[in-house]
């Protein structure tokens, strides 16, 4: 048992990490209860700095929403490098998916990177372009739209020989990631770069992370790990809610 807790470490941190973050940035959408603000303004008190601060190192200080983003990547890159080790030692579950250059280097990852970094310059595009601007407020949900359903196709043609419900629940996984660092709020923090460029420096930690999860995450195991992290999520909403309406478990 101990061997098993020591081997799901890393998925674990992952799993925990990604959620609290995600919940994190649910605070400028949703109304939650005092502890889950709690919670998560001293995960954000914590895990900001240290993302900032990584970031730094190469002299660059991007956007408070840019880094929590980069958290997030990272999460989810440690979540596959985490099913990885643990599907090294299962012996009943076993997931045979080796490790190697083909998972990596084909045309189907590079058109899904191409379609990523497209639908990134064209978001980029939209934030500082002043002639984009005005036919953006125009067609909005268009625009929306269009952004996701590019978001998607980059992330399914890039899982190259993963199962199809597999490339489409992790589509789905990130699409919701995706609306809620856009539509999330935050205060507070420095940044000497724009916005765009911020948004430019968080999709390329992306596109590192979606390149270790095709080399390395076993689908299935990946797949479930992530769906695992979806429902935590909602499970700190669920009782944040229960906490707002004055239930509890004791009579």
């Amino acid at each position: 048992m101990f061997q098993a807790v020591r081997h799901s470490i890393l998925t674990w941190l992952g799993i925990c990490g990604g959620a609290l973050t995600l919940v994190s940035n649910l605070q400028g959408i949703l109304d939650l209860a005092q502890w889950a603000n709690w919670l998560t303004a001293k995960w954000s008190a914590l895990i900001t700095p240290l993302i900032s601060g990584l970031v730094g190192l190469s002299g660059i200080q991007v956007t408070a929403g840019a880094t929590a983003m980069i958290a997030m990547a990272i999460f989810v890159s440690t979540i596959a490098i985490g099913a990885r080790v643990e599907n090294q030692f299962r012996q009943n579950a076993y997931e045979d998916w080796p490790i190697r250059r083909s998972n990596l280097l084909n045309i189907r990852v590079l058109l899904g990177v191409v379609v990523y970094i497209a639908d990134g310059i064209l978001v980029a595009l939209a934030l500082s372009t002043p002639t984009i601007a005005p036919i953006i407020a125009r067609f909005p949900y268009g625009f929306i739209i269009f952004g996701h359903a590019m978001y998607c196709v980059a992330i399914i043609i890039g899982l190259r020989g993963w199962p199809l419900w597999c490339s489409l629940m992790v589509a789905a996984c990130m699409l919701v990631f995706s609306y809620i660092f856009g539509y999330s709020v935050h205060a507070g923090g420095q940044s000497n770069v724009s916005e765009a460029a911020s948004i430019v420096i968080a999709g390329a930690f992306a596109v590192i992370c979606g390149l270790i999860v095709v080399m390395v995450a076993p689908p299935l195991a990946f797949t479930k790990r992530l769906v695992f992290m979806i429902v935590g999520v909602l499970f700190v909403l669920a009782l944040s809610r229960l906490s707002q309406l004055g239930v509890s478990a004791t009579p």
